[in-house]
This record gives structure tokens, C-alpha cells and sequence, in this order.
């Protein structure tokens, strides 16, 4: 995607577009005759919060144990989860250059005398330019992709972010099967597979439909990891792998590839700049043959991505004439009401308990961004 076509979605993405809210009249009667409550309504997804499957807690115990890091892992991971919920997309370079020419501009008024010499106005430009270069590293967000090629990394991971993750695409899973239970996918793509949650999920919805699981991460150390776990800690057990399994550290090369099930959980923000994360989602649209979801954190800056990348698909698919909708959450394809007001992210619960290792497990919550666009 040229860079003058992200521009000119970027400015359309930035207009907000004022929405009315219709409630559903055959629900609003079911509400008024009490039949059912407001907070129990048929559009909502919930499931119980259950501790993760003892295998796989057996796995990561298991796996963690064996680096003789367990303690620093716990320690760390907690960590590395601040960061995570800390993180923000990286700053374009047309913003850092906007940026720099309004601290150019205030402090040029602040400091500039007509009355300088020649010498004075050359010291003055150095000043300038040194003083701006750090005025804007003080003022805008250091992003750095994470070293996942880092096993300690991997591990911290693991422990901190397996029973939220896993809970979140359980949800999201269910409620394409309840809501489309003839769905019986052959293929699953998983983009930046991590630690294999949507493998696992996958495995445990459609195992019996699915014969080929193509998972992608860069990290060849993350993608050990993840099969590590599926092995339940134990490298030899070969054969409760699942048939048709392949880990890969890059997109596949053919166009023709096409999935059934098209999946990038808590990736967007490893991605360098929209440039990268505009054309890694066209390549993923590319090859969904049904459904695509895209999941991250709730927070405001993962509500943003997940809001961008939303728009983005259905323009591309508005002028590629094909036909798709917007499955979970919104009932509709406009921009997002949430954005009229203010910049609340619209992020959704779930309810998880922490993996018992080496300390009890807790009820926790996780909010999470998603959006699940089916084509057909």
C-alpha cells in the first residue's frame, strides 16, 4: 500500500461520524415483559471463568522448571506484563517531523533576536536543533519491538499472558460457534502464534474439522516454545502434536494460500509502522477464506489498532466489491460511535484464574479489543 494511499485513509480514519443507537425492538419487548435482564442479552458473549486444563498448566510448570529460572520468570514476567499494558503503536515519521517544527516554531519565539550576529545566529541554530532533537525524545514514546528470540523473554511471556490470552480466544471462539455452528474449519492461519493460545483453542472447538494448522512468528525460539507446550513439556511426545501442524518465521510466500480461519492475536504492536501493519493486514485478508479475527489488550492504544485495522479491511473490501460483514461485536459497518465523544476504547471482560505455579491462583480480569469480519 503506496504512502499517499495510508494518508488519504488516515484522514478519512480521523472523521468522526455521528450514529444513532437503535435498540432491537423484538429484545427491547423481551426486556419490557421481563423475560430476560438487560445485562443477559442474546448479543452477549460470557463464559465462566475455569482454571486453565491441568495438562497444560503440568506443560508450562514443566518447561519453565527445566530453565531453573522460575523465581526470576514470576519475578520478571510481572514486569514485562506492565510494559505490555504500558504500550503504544510506534510514532509515525511524518509525526516526529510535525513534531519537531512546533518546538522549532516555540522556541524560535521564545529565544530569537533580530539583533544577533551572524555568529550568535549560527551557535543559536546549533542550540536549536539540539534543544528540539530532545524536547521531541522527551515528549514522544520510545517504542522497541520485544526480543522474543530471548527464552528468558519467551518464559516471562508464558507465565504472565497464557491464562488471559487463552480465556480471550476461547471467547471469541465460542461465539463463532454458537452463532455459526455449521462452521467446520479445514485450515487455521495463526499470524504472530506466539505461545500457541489460538492453536490450542482451535484444537479443542474444531480438532475434529481441522486439518491444517500454519502458525508464523518470527521468534524461532517462541515457536519451539509454543510446540514445547503442545508436547506437554516433553520434546519426544511427537505424536499428541496435532496433524498438519507447521511453524514457520514468515508469511507464506503463494498468494493462493487461503484459510478458513485467518487469526492475529496481540501482534499489531511488534509491527515497525502503519505502512508494515496496513500491508500485513491486506496479506491476511488476502488469504481468509471465511473468517479473520483480530484480537489485542483493551487498552486505548489497542482499541486504536484494532479500530484502524477494522476500517481499513472494509474499505479494501468495499472497493474489491467483496462481500463481508462485521460478525462480532458491532451490529454495523460505520465508524465507530465510541469516537464521537471522546476516545473511550470499546473493549470487552473476561474473567480468568492465573496459573497455580508456585503460588495460588487468583480470580483476574482481562479486557480486551477485537473484531471478527466473515466474508460470504
Amino acid at each position: 500500500m503506496s504512502g499517499c494511499c495510508i494518508a488519504i485513509f488516515r484522514r478519512s480514519y480521523a472523521t468522526k461520524t455521528k450514529l444513532t443507537t437503535i435498540f432491537n425492538e423484538d429484545v427491547r419487548q423481551m426486556v419490557l415483559r421481563e423475560e430476560i435482564k438487560a445485562r443477559k442479552h442474546p448479543g452477549r458473549c460470557f463464559i465462566n471463568a475455569k482454571p486453565l486444563p491441568d495438562g497444560l498448566i503440568n506443560a508450562i510448570l514443566k518447561t519453565i522448571k527445566a530453565s531453573g529460572q522460575l523465581k526470576n520468570v514470576m519475578s520478571d514476567g510481572r514486569l514485562l506484563l506492565n510494559y505490555l499494558y504500558s504500550r503504544h503503536s510506534p510514532t509515525e515519521q511524518n509525526e516526529l517531523m510535525e513534531k519537531k517544527q512546533q518546538n522549532r516554531v516555540e522556541l524560535e519565539k521564545k529565544y530569537y533576536s533580530e539583533n544577533m550576529s551572524e555568529e550568535q545566529k549560527i551557535k543559536f541554530e546549533r542550540f536549536l536543533n539540539n534543544r528540539v532533537e530532545r524536547l521531541v525524545a522527551q515528549r514522544t514514546y520510545n517504542w522497541k519491538p520485544i526480543d522474543y528470540n530471548n527464552k528468558h523473554v519467551c518464559h516471562q511471556y508464558l507465565l504472565s499472558r497464557i491464562a488471559p490470552e487463552y480465556n480471550v480466544i476461547k471467547t471469541l471462539f465460542s461465539d463463532i460457534q454458537q452463532r455459526d455452528p455449521n462452521f467446520a474449519p479445514e485450515s487455521l492461519f495463526d499470524f504472530g502464534s506466539g505461545i500457541g493460545t489460538v492453536t490450542l483453542n482451535a484444537k479443542n472447538f474444531w480438532g475434529e474439522s481441522l486439518k491444517e494448522y500454519y502458525c508464523v512468528d518470527t521468534s524461532s525460539t517462541m515457536n519451539d516454545l509454543a510446540k514445547l507446550i503442545l508436547q506437554e513439556g516433553n520434546p519426544n511426545n511427537e505424536n499428541i502434536l496435532p496433524k498438519g501442524l507447521f511453524y514457520r518465521q514468515f508469511l507464506p510466500a503463494s498468494p493462493k494460500l487461503k484459510f478458513d480461519l485467518v487469526v492475529s492475536a496481540y501482534t499489531m504492536f511488534e509491527l515497525p509502522d502503519i505502512k508494515t501493519r496496513f500491508e500485513t493486514l491486506l496479506n491476511l485478508w488476502n488469504k481468509t477464506k471465511k473468517y479473520i479475527v483480530l484480537v489485542e489488550m483493551g487498552t486505548r492504544a489497542g482499541f486504536n489498532l484494532i479500530n484502524e485495522a477494522r476500517d481499513l479491511l472494509l474499505e479494501i473490501s468495499s472497493q474489491n466489491s467483496t462481500k463481508s460483514h462485521v460478525f462480532s461485536p458491532c451490529p454495523h459497518e460505520h465508524s465507530c460511535p465510541r469516537y464521537d465523544t471522546d476516545d473511550t476504547p470499546c473493549n470487552f471482560e473476561v474473567s480468568y484464574f492465573s496459573p497455580n505455579i508456585a503460588q495460588q491462583s487468583v480470580l483476574k480480569r482481562e479486557h480486551f479489543s477485537y473484531v471478527i469480519i466473515k466474508k460470504g
